[in-house]
């Protein structure tokens, strides 16, 4: 048997590339896609030429039952007319592994609205959702990287998670469920793009689109979307994916997990010298801010510091800012707020007693503050507007920032509004304490103006953000 598949079915770790011989044929693997050690591994492989997503399962209870999903998945996708990728073969005896093999779709990547032709893309993306629920099926662990987009079209991938019963539609409730949960996966700027061309979808399956459908649906939507808020930030703090998580009685630590492939555990270990050998950005009593290369990359580490046994004593039991600022971090990607990106906090501790904490982010090249971008001029329609758009955001899904002042908010050099410093914002759960936050909030970014004609303009911004 083959060195890396054993490795894989004893549950460690695979590099590629590496090959596979099976019946006298070769299979070179390119490029692990996706890795479940002793369970599933996802490649990109190269057969006679000809390029094949493999998928390997060891050969178990579960990786019969997935194998048979596979089967299924893909006969209802095809019955239903689904584009997916041609499935090349299924084995029992691939190496030791169960086995299936699609065409690999180049030229494709997991479905987006960031640059694309929102005009074309979105009917396309509906289109699919309707067949898939007029034939009767639906996948359900649907998101955007499930579906692919490629000069061809869209494809359906994963096919494992499809369900259903093909040769009756879905029923409205379900339908919806499912569309709601697509929506769900993109931004909130973004939903709007796509509620605006929610009419496709019910004229196709012949139902009623009317003012109390579109509100019904936005409930559906509100709640999808809450869901995967609370899904994703728990991988924050587990491991995943998307991250590298570890906790013993002396540290707790969660990185990106593509990063940590970068820098390694060593990080975790270095953090103190990494700040001290640092060029300092800030040195102050509560936190010491420091830019610096970690595999080839410049990274901002911050540290909060224990200014006294009594701030300790006020802290040690909470949650640190460096895990709150990594919590919300990863809040703003999904609401699509612009903010340096977060790559991973380190907590040490004393048991269960937190002690000094660290945030480790991507530094920003040539960002300026807005209190200097606004001491020469006053700010552009496209300012105003991402401005406008951030305090919505906030006052939407009931975020305060705890210290918005204009040197918390950056201007980069591509005009992009960004904001800072999260290690003191909150989510609210009751109205009457985030309206005083969020006021709290307001009248902080607007003490930073003492030009009359510029604070007149900030107010007259702020009154339309609640409308």
């Amino acid at each position: 048997m083959n060195e890396t598949i054993q490795q894989f079915l004893s549950g460690k770790q695979v590099v590629a590339p590496f090959d596979v011989e099976v019946d006298g044929a070769l299979y070179h693997c390119a490029q692990v896609l996706r890795l479940l050690p002793g369970r599933r591994l996802v490649v990109k492989a190269l057969h006679q030429g000809q390029p094949l997503l493999l998928k390997l399962l060891v050969p178990n209870k579960k990786g019969w039952r997935e194998l048979s999903r596979e089967q299924h998945g893909y006969k209802l996708c095809t019955q239903a007319g689904i584009s997916v990728p041609k499935e090349r073969f299924i084995s029992d005896s691939f190496a030791g592994c169960l086995a299936v093999a699609y065409e690999f779709i180049e030229d494709a990547d997991a479905f987006s609205l960031e640059k694309g032709n929102h005009a074309q893309q979105i009917p396309a993306l509906l289109e699919m959702m309707v067949s898939c629920h007029q034939g009767g099926i639906y996948q359900q662990d649907i998101h955007t990287d499930n579906i692919l987009l490629s000069p061809q079209g869209l494809y359906l991938i994963d096919v494992a998670s499809v369900r259903g019963l093909s040769g009756q539609p879905l029923p409205m409730k379900p339908s919806l469920k499912n569309l709601a949960r697509l929506f769900a996966q993109f931004v909130p700027d973004q939903q709007l793009y796509l509620m605006e061309k929610l009419s496709l979808y019910y004229r196709a399956r012949g139902w009623e689109y009317n003012r109390e459908a579109r509100a019904a649906f936005r409930g559906l939507l509100d709640k999808a979307w809450h869901k995967r808020k609370d899904d994703y930030l728990s991988k924050c703090f587990r491991p995943c994916t998307m991250t590298v998580y570890g906790k013993n009685k002396d540290r707790e630590y969660a990185f990106k997990r593509h990063f940590f492939k970068l820098v390694g555990e060593q990080l975790v270990v270095d953090i103190d010298r990494l700040v001290e050998q640092g060029d300092i950005l800030k040195d102050g009593n509560s936190a010491t801010v420091v830019v610096t290369n970690l595999a080839g990359r410049r990274v901002v580490i911050k540290r909060y510091n224990v200014k006294s046994l009594w701030h300790w004593l006020k802290r040690c039991w909470r949650p640190s800012r460096a895990a709150n600022a990594w919590r919300q971090g990863n809040l703003m990607t999904l609401l699509g707020i612009a903010t340096p990106p977060v790559l991973g906090f380190v907590e040490h501790r004393w048991g269960p007693l937190r002690k000094q904490a660290y945030l480790i982010s991507e530094y920003v090249d040539n960002a300026t503050e807005l209190s200097r971008v606004y001491a020469s001029h006053s700010p552009s329609e496209p300012q105003l507007r991402q401005l406008r758009r951030i305090f919505g955001l906030m006052h939407e899904y009931r975020l305060s920032h705890g210290d918005m002042k204009a040197s918390n908010l950056l201007l980069t050099e591509n005009g992009q509004v960004a904001l800072i410093d999260l290690d003191a914002m909150r989510e609210h759960r009751h109205d009457w304490s985030f309206e005083r936050a969020f006021a709290r909030d307001q009248r902080r970014f607007l003490r930073n103006w003492q030009n009359k004609a510029l604070r007149a303009r900030f107010e007259s911004m702020m009154k339309t953000v609640s409308q």
